[in-house]
């Protein structure tokens, strides 16, 4: 599973666990739930080993948008 998933990306087009968490405002555990949903953004970048997911930003913001409109701010 591990690899890109799309074309190559620069540092700021791309988001990590953490980052996400930050914007969900939620515990890890909830936000591990979250972005294992079938509905939430797939993974841009998976390691071998699983340990390590990014995603792009775009696809993030977007998702964010839809079901937590008040994110932003």
């Amino acid at each position: 599973m591990g690899g890109n998933r799309g074309p190559a990306a620069y540092a700021d087009e791309i988001v990590t666990f953490g980052e996400i968490r930050a914007a969900l405002g939620v515990a890890k555990s909830r936000a591990w739930t979250i972005t294992r949903d079938r509905d939430f953004p797939a993974p841009w970048f998976v390691s071998a080993d699983g340990q390590i997911r990014l995603w792009l930003r775009s696809d993030v913001e977007a998702w964010l948008d839809q079901h937590r409109p008040d994110w932003r701010g």
